[in-house]
């Protein structure tokens, strides 16, 4: 039989979906299929953990609680070491792995799609609520500076809260970028992703030469502006110690900047090469 009549038995064969209805279709029903999933009420309960380390403080601190050193210290010790790997690695690795896994990423294909943008559609619904959550409780700590008695939140606060806003937002998008590249190329993402952000990441980001820039958390923590009323003990002696005798010219913000954005993007496209080496089904 030749390509003619082949043809002709089928019928002609259907043109792709073009790339942005495609990628928007794929992520209004990825959106959809995630907020419905159980593991975001824990998710939101987890990420109330700042909240209610700012009421303790508010309980327990002598005095007016200093509110820019506490953002700061939120930002730098709660959401970038912890919080948002964790959001990233519930929503972001499960997003691309588990469709794969379940052979149910095929049911996208009544017309095809290319795989490009069945990767992005996904990638970019949970990067949305991986975001969306990450602001929400950065919207309830703001809230708890004002209402809860922390004394005038001056546009001083305001700004800086809106750095950390902007920093925490920053790192969810890098590391769901990360995550869903690892959710793409293994068969269980949450191993290396558990390695990276509790292994690698915490043993490497506090060794005070050049090789800590080689994770995410050295370069979040370098877009974290810690108010000059910081105590001087509030980072640890032994770690001022240790940067003095083995003290090295810091880091600009936008070097910073510059890697975690080559993260996302070198993620993003490793991520939909490695779906395009996937066996599935059908093939996109």
């Amino acid at each position: 039989m030749n390509r003619e009549t082949a043809t002709a038995s089928t019928g002609p064969v259907p043109t792709p979906v073009p790339d942005l209805t495609a990628i928007s279709v794929v992520a209004a029903a990825t959106w959809r299929e995630l907020l419905r999933r159980k593991r975001l009420y824990s998710l939101g309960a987890l990420l109330m953990l700042p909240v209610l380390l700012l009421l303790a403080v508010r309980i327990w601190y002598p005095g007016e609680p200093p509110a820019g050193l506490l953002l700061a210290l939120l930002a730098g010790d709660v959401y970038i070491p912890f919080l948002l790997p964790v959001v990233a690695m519930a929503v972001g690795a499960p997003a691309i792995s588990e469709p794969i896994s379940e052979g149910t990423l095929v049911y996208f294909w009544t017309r095809p799609l290319r795989r490009h943008s069945l990767y992005l559609g996904r990638l970019i619904a949970a990067t949305m609520v991986a975001c969306g959550m990450v602001l929400l409780s950065q919207a309830a700590v703001f809230a708890i500076l004002i209402f809860a008695g922390f004394g005038d939140v001056d546009m001083a606060v305001i700004r800086l809260h809106a750095e950390m806003t902007t920093v925490t937002l920053f790192g969810t998008l890098a590391y769901t970028a990360l995550f869903g590249c690892f959710g793409a190329g293994f068969k269980k993402p949450l191993a290396p992703a558990i390695f990276l952000a509790f292994g690698w990441e915490p043993l490497v980001a506090n060794i005070p030469q050049r090789i800590q820039e080689l994770t995410l958390r050295f370069h979040l923590r370098n877009l974290v502006h810690w108010p000059d009323t910081q105590p001087t003990d509030v980072k640890g002696v032994l770690e001022t110690l240790l940067n003095r005798a083995l003290e090295r010219a810091p880091v600009p913000a936008y070097q910073s900047i510059a890697v975690l954005l080559g993260i996302v993007v070198v993620s993003t496209v490793a991520g939909v090469y490695l779906l395009r080496r996937q066996q599935l089904d059908r093939q996109g």
